[in-house]
């Protein structure tokens, strides 16, 4: 199966998705800082309790159209899961299959387990004009001047290990394609919940995207069960 991984902080990183989808290279920036605004390299987990919902707050702008409030939307609350045959991913041979989720909800409640830390299951999206949530994300036209596509920062209680806020930017919005913005959100998200990278190339989470089914892996969803349930590691390794 899958083993385990799970976050790391002061992480720069470059991801390019699959050509076949993508015209530009897709490149992005993970930042965790604690309260003084130190950057920091420590595990990291959200800590609401139990039934608590996680507020995911998309900032109104005039970027947000009902396209891409609908494909954010999806990534955030679908619990559509798909099998995609080993032998594509080169994970095993033909006729041996793995779970991939499209979108965090239903990763995260695949997870059946108990963990030390409540999973963060109840994920509440809507549009804002403030920055009151847990997890903003922006879209805007402008371009990061270090040219990356999608940049997160994560503030965190060093001292508790504990996300206090994370900020997700998606640079260039009217030049990338639906196809860009889906996996760019999906995978900062990822960020978002606590993860950092994967070892395995194929997996959503690997620091260069070149994978044909970017979805949720199995092993982002044991990445996350690891976490929550104390895991202290700094990096995904992903086995199957």
């Amino acid at each position: 199966m899958v083993s385990v991984f799970v976050t790391g902080a002061g992480i720069f990183y470059f991801s390019t998705p699959m050509a076949s989808l993508m015209e530009n290279t897709l490149s992005t920036k993970y930042v965790i800082q604690n309260l003084r605004g130190d950057t920091v390299d420590t595990w990291h987990a959200w800590k609401k309790a139990d039934g608590v919902p996680l507020m995911i707050h998309l900032m109104n702008s005039e970027h947000v159209t009902d396209e891409r409030k609908g494909i954010i939307q999806n990534i955030i609350l679908s619990e559509e899961k798909i099998e995609i045959d080993d032998s594509i991913q080169r994970k095993g041979p033909e006729g041996t299959t793995s779970d991939y989720y499209v979108g965090w909800m239903g990763a995260l409640n695949s997870i059946s387990t108990d963990t030390r830390f409540h999973i963060p299951k109840n994920l509440h999206f809507q549009i804002d004009d403030d920055t009151t949530g847990d997890v903003m994300i922006y879209l805007t036209d402008t371009s990061n001047p270090e040219r990356y596509s999608g940049f997160t920062k994560s503030v965190i209680d060093d001292t508790n290990h504990q996300i206090l806020k994370s900020e997700i930017t998606i640079y260039n919005i009217d030049r990338i394609t639906s196809d860009q913005l889906e996996i760019l959100v999906r995978h900062e998200l990822g960020h978002a919940f606590g993860l950092a990278h994967s070892t395995d190339p194929d997996d959503l989470m690997a620091p260069v995207i070149t994978t044909g089914y970017p979805y949720i892996s199995e092993c982002d969803v044991d990445a996350i069960e690891f976490l929550y349930d104390g895991g202290e590691s700094s990096q995904v390794v992903c086995e199957k």
